[in-house]
């Protein structure tokens, strides 16, 4: 007996027993976050933080994180110890969840009274919630809302558990006691960006003013103030997988009256409006907020979140950098972006940006055409943006949308199109793609179709083409013909007109004068 007693005393002292929770260290704000945006409903978020840790094990609570965490992506970095265990919990503060957490709790009921209109409060004992809310007052049972009028919820005390902000733990153990300046990175979604441009051409054909803008979007609740913002361009390899986890919102409704009311409810501005600095009561109101009295209503602070605000801000110097193939563009001063804004930063503004007009054709060539080929068809309005590493933009542009204007005989800039634009590297042009055409067409027709014998080689078909273009506007037009390569055997022998070979091996590019028409031939052979 004596024997065991010492091996249980070993074990003990080898295996000590943990009494109760971890303690428990919260953050409640960064210090300084950080924001870099992808294109693809993606961002990564960094902070840091300043936390004093006791020695040995506890829970690092971070408050205050994005309520879109990606919880599988967090690292925590400059840290001194070990990470045992991770958990991010966001057990919301909402009309639910702080009735189903009060059960057993004593509030104060605010209703609108029949006679009077006036409010008048009582003490109510919250019974059970389930659809709705069970409420014993003065011996009797009530439910929730029920009234028909105006009623409201006064909650003394916040149940624990309950908070208006994402936290992320983390169970730590330290070997010394003492502050630490820590650092967490994260993915985020609903984060989202795109290029927005507009080009007014300055009507000689050959020049516009380009200017460019980030539009961002945050469909979260958290807000950056004076934040390093950083954007990357280009196609990321995403996995579905890699989202924040949906969080089911409990609901609680009054299954008392048809659409929940009975007659236009009656404002309790003397409790929403309200200061009671020595107290810290929360009241439910009656459109859903909830408000602390020490602080500023809830409903004046939601009410920003309810509408997407646009902003612009002066124009902003925007670095390019190389991020292996894609582009990260750095903003050179802190954004501010807030909860559930869409905010738009001018990063580009180029008088002179050359540009090249063109009117293309891809000619369908098929050989099987045993009647012959005649059609009219209309050109694609195409604008080229020159952007040569020597020319007036020299910069790596983010896809995004394009919108152009033009001034009218009367002087007015009307908008003539707009368009979805690629991302664009350095001496590659940006090809902007109108709509079609109408005053310069193309009437195509073959006017002979002839089998020739190839001996081994095959049968080849013969047809002799002929497009005729016509310009119907005041000023020339470039047009580009172009047979794409569906047809690998195609050939095409003595054109009038010279090849582009910049268009393709069987390309042309001709200037039609304006009001007038110009005629392509040349002969097409299939071999078979």
């Amino acid at each position: 007996m004596r024997v065991l007693l010492v091996i249980l005393a070993v074990l003990l002292a080898a295996f000590p027993a943990t009494a109760g929770e971890l303690p428990r260290v919260i953050s409640h704000k960064a210090d300084s976050t950080a924001l870099t945006i992808y294109p693809d409903n993606l961002a990564l978020i960094t902070e840091t933080r300043t936390v004093n840790l006791p020695k040995g094990k506890s829970t690092l609570v971070f408050a205050g994180v994005n309520d879109r965490m990606v919880p599988a992506s967090v690292l925590l970095r400059e840290f001194t110890g070990l990470t045992i265990e991770r958990n991010f919990d966001y057990a919301l503060l909402s009309k639910a969840n702080l009735f189903e957490r009060s059960i057993g709790q004593t509030v104060t009921l605010t209703r609108t009274d029949y006679r009077s209109g006036k409010v008048k409060k009582s003490r109510a004992k919250i019974v059970s919630v389930g659809d709705g809310v069970v409420f014993e007052v003065g011996g009797k049972f009530e439910t929730y809302q029920c009234s028909g009028l105006s009623e409201g919820t006064l909650f003394e005390n916040l149940p624990d558990g309950l908070s208006n902000v994402p936290e992320l733990s983390i169970d730590v153990q330290t070997k010394a006691a003492g502050p630490q300046e820590v650092v967490i990175t994260y993915l985020a979604d609903n984060f989202s960006w795109e290029a927005d441009y507009r080009l007014d051409l300055a009507g000689d054909e050959k020049t516009a003013k380009l200017a460019g803008w980030i539009t961002l979007e945050n469909m979260t609740s958290q807000s950056f103030k004076d934040t390093p913002l950083a954007i990357i361009a280009g196609r990321l390899n995403r996995s579905y997988q890699t989202r924040a986890p949906n969080f089911k919102r409990k609901t609680l409704r009054a299954n008392c009256w048809p659409n929940q009311s009975t007659q236009t409810p009656v404002a309790l501005r003397e409790y929403r409006y309200r200061e009671q600095r020595n107290s810290p009561q929360v009241y439910y109101g009656l459109d859903g907020s909830v408000s602390n009295f020490d602080s500023p209503p809830a409903v004046a602070r939601m009410a920003e979140f309810d509408e997407i605000v646009v902003t612009a801000s002066k124009r902003r110097e925007v670095e390019q950098e190389d991020f292996g193939d894609y582009k990260l563009y750095r903003i050179n001063e802190p954004v501010t972006v807030s909860a559930y804004q869409t905010k738009q930063i001018r990063f580009m503004d180029i008088a002179g940006a050359e540009y090249k007009k063109l009117h293309t054709l891809d000619v369908n060539l098929n050989p099987n055409h045993v009647n012959g080929i005649r059609r009219l068809e209309e050109t694609s309005i195409e604008y080229r943006l020159n952007n040569d590493r020597d020319g007036k933009i020299a910069k790596a542009l983010p896809k995004g949308t394009m919108r152009l204007f033009a001034k009218n005989d009367a002087g007015h800039r009307l908008v003539i199109g707009e368009t979805d634009v690629r991302d664009t590297a350095i001496d590659n042009p940006m090809k902007i793609y109108l709509d079609k055409s109408f005053l310069v067409q193309v009437y195509t027709t073959n006017t002979k179709r002839t089998f020739n014998p190839m001996g081994k080689k095959g049968t080849g078909i013969d047809l002799d083409m002929v497009h005729k273009i016509t310009n119907a506007t005041d000023v020339p037009a470039l047009v580009e013909i172009n047979i794409p390569g569906a047809y690998p055997s195609l050939k095409t022998r003595y054109p009038s007109h010279k090849r582009d070979p910049k268009v393709g091996p069987n390309g042309w590019t001709i200037l039609i004068p304006a009001n007038d028409t110009v005629t392509l031939k040349y002969k097409a052979i299939y071999i078979q």
